[in-house]
């Protein structure tokens, strides 16, 4: 794969997750009028035209899918970790670490949904935060407005947060062992945006978990650029643990000294110095800094044995 297409498969990826969780959110709506009155007109003569019309095309969309439309729309609920995708379920590690915090053994369908993101993990370390994390998205958006900003003349802060992820993560166990797991969607960041776009499409306000996230977004745009999930997000945290070993990783292609050139770095969301090969584990793999390699040093690649 080249170095574009990996940088268009990953953005497609974020996209298609972005979507999944507005579909999610959306098509509540129809499963309850499905549920309720099972007629477009009906729920024309309650809602309104554009409700009638939106319900009939989700209809016919579906019924083109699959011959039991309602089941199909079951099948796609949720956020990323947390997911029915097409009846596969997925779980976060994290949300079933805070059950078993809680005291709770949970069913051994739900241990094994949760095998699927460490699998993951060893695999390609953090490969979730580059191409299956909604809210890495938003947070690229917004530090494209901070380099906007910061062309424009504007002197924006770059605070280095300590490393303190796992400890996150410890404390949001503990807390969750009292408080539920809903503790979970105000401190991760892809959780609060999903349960924020649900919120929104479901009752048209923003609710507190849009709110934290939004906040989130505006401290990595403007005074710690990279650090929410760099230094902050536990799920980053313990992906970079389990994929110290991951073959899946950037690597210098071209063992050539690079001089006093630091390109990669800059480029790099988090800081990182891949033309130096200190890059891992912390790196996500994203292919920012392949692209922006004048020489083209840098690039994905499998790695058999440690490095």
């Amino acid at each position: 794969m080249t170095l574009r297409l990996w940088a268009i498969a990953r953005r497609l990826s974020q996209l298609s997750v972005l979507s999944f969780i507005a579909y999610a959110g959306i098509s509540l709506h129809w499963r309850n009028f499905k549920v309720a009155h099972n007629q477009a007109r009906l729920v024309g003569l309650m809602k309104g035209d554009g409700w009638e019309k939106a319900y009939a095309w989700n209809e016919r969309l579906l019924e083109a899918l699959s011959d039991d439309p309602l089941g199909l729309s079951d099948s796609i609920l949720g956020m990323p970790w947390s997911a029915t995708v097409l009846g596969v379920p997925l779980t976060d590690p994290l949300a079933v670490v805070t059950v078993l915090a809680q005291g709770h053994i949970p069913p051994a369908a739900v241990l094994l949904a949760a095998l699927l993101p460490v699998v993951i993990a060893v695999f390609g370390g953090r490969l979730f935060c580059s191409f299956l994390c909604p809210a890495r998205a938003v947070f690229e958006a917004g530090n494209a407005v901070r380099s906007g900003a910061q062309r424009l003349g504007l002197d924006l802060a770059a605070i280095r947060i300590p490393r303190i992820g796992l400890w996150v993560g410890l404390g949001l166990v503990l807390g969750s062992a009292i408080a539920g797991t809903g503790l979970l969607t105000l401190a991760l960041p892809y959780w609060a945006l999903g349960a924020g776009i649900a919120s929104l499409t479901m009752t048209g306000t923003a609710g507190a978990a849009l709110w934290v996230f939004g906040g989130m977004v505006a401290v990595d745009a403007l005074i710690a650029p990279g650090q929410i999930c760099r230094s902050l997000c536990p799920t980053g945290a313990w992906l970079e643990l389990a994929g110290s070993a991951a073959p899946l990783r950037l690597q210098k292609v071209k063992p050539t000294d690079c001089g006093p050139c630091d390109i990669c770095q800059r480029v790099c969301p988090y800081g990182l110095f891949p033309g130096r090969e200190t890059h891992h584990p912390s790196c996500d793999t994203c292919g920012r800094c392949s692209l922006a390699c004048p020489d083209k040093k840098l690039a994905p690649a499998l790695v058999l044995g440690m490095k």
